[in-house]
């Protein structure tokens, strides 16, 4: 079972990862040129009709051909010099020809006449090819096609055969702008549309309010334990007997701490640690002699079921306590031993211990 120690340190990844991924992603917009990451540098405007639109189809026949109670709204426009209705719904948007009433399906010619309309570049329009996955990206018909120019900035240019549009371009600035969004909102899965609420974030967010939590309940447990603060009065006259793995006393160090690590550790070090006390390394376990207090879910976690039997915990774990503790190993011996006798070393070159 996962403890709160191990949950904290995967949510702050997750968190943290997502945070920095957030930090780069705008500096990048920031460091980046507008003009380079702008899709339309190479587009033009469509020209406006200069003649009065002469519809010869009613508002009411159009109707008739779509889903009534969907429109949201009809816009009298020119597509080739004809008259066209673009028909909004609530679905998509769809054209007739507002001459003849004909929905409108336009030919590889006519497409290529008004995706070479909309660019201004010098590369060379290849044929029309239909791309389904732009179609769902940009919200197109079925008839939606893409023309790759192959110039310098890789433009694409796509044109729905059914509206008329020319719905956007697309170039390597472009591409790389869409991807810095995506990763600076979050929007790593696809058809979230405009949301910002949308499953991605909504896991992170859940991920930082639990990241929040678990640090709080842990900060509680290591206020109780008297890591920060030592809540308790001070134990005149209580101390640890440390021994041997062999059960050889090896010294008597006096309280001073609430935790049982620090307590071993003060002046001088005699258990080993590589998590500062986080109880995700285990080189500081000890085993109580007498009666072992009860295991911690750290300690379950990285104790096997004789261990913990035979009264072994970790001492960043464990509150200090009047008691006779021993060594696990033979390398916990050995650096202890160490420690004392670079202790000892540093005692006598100390200047308050050379003679006159």
């Amino acid at each position: 079972m996962m403890n709160a120690r191990s949950l904290h340190r995967i949510l702050g990844l997750i968190v943290g990862a997502q945070l920095l991924i957030w930090t780069l992603t705008g500096l990048a917009f920031n460091l980046i040129n507008d003009e380079y990451l702008s899709a339309n540098t190479q587009r033009t405007k469509p020209t406006q009709a200069s003649s009065l639109i002469q519809p010869q189809v009613t508002l009411s026949d159009i109707a008739a051909q779509t889903k009534a109670d969907t429109i949201t709204r009809i816009k009298l426009e020119t597509l080739f010099d004809r008259p066209i209705y673009r028909v909004k719904l609530s679905d998509g948007t769809q054209a007739f020809w507002a001459d003849t009433g004909e929905q409108v399906n336009l030919n590889h010619q006519q497409l290529t006449q008004l995706a070479q309309q909309s660019y201004s570049g010098e590369g060379q329009l290849s044929m029309p090819v239909l791309d389904k996955d732009a179609a769902q990206r940009y919200g197109g018909s079925q008839e939606f096609y893409r023309f790759d120019t192959q110039d310098q900035r890789g433009t694409q240019i796509f044109v729905d055969g059914n509206t008329g549009l020319v719905k956007a371009h697309e170039n390597n600035g472009s591409q790389l702008k869409q991807l810095l969004f995506m990763l600076h909102f979050i929007d790593y899965f696809p058809n979230n549309g405009v949301s910002f609420n949308h499953v991605a974030t909504q896991i992170i967010a859940l991920a930082a309010l639990l990241l929040g939590l678990s640090g709080a309940w842990l900060l509680v447990r290591k206020l109780l334990a008297g890591d920060y603060v030592s809540w308790r009065a001070k134990r005149q006259g209580q101390s640890l007997t440390l021994l041997s793995p062999d059960g050889e006393q090896l010294e008597t160090i006096a309280l001073t701490q609430d935790n049982l690590m620090d307590n071993l550790n003060h002046g001088q070090m005699r258990v080993p640690s590589q998590c500062g006390g986080g109880g995700h390394c285990g080189m500081c376990r000890i085993r109580f002699v007498d009666d072992a207090p009860p295991a911690t879910p750290e300690e379950q976690a990285r104790l096997k079921e004789d261990q913990l039997a035979a009264g072994v915990r970790l001492s960043c774990q464990q509150k200090a306590t009047h008691a006779r503790l021993a060594l696990t190993s033979r390398a916990q011996l050995r650096f202890w031993q160490k420690a004392q006798y670079e202790a000892c070393e540093a005692q006598a070159t100390s200047p308050s211990q050379r003679p006159t």
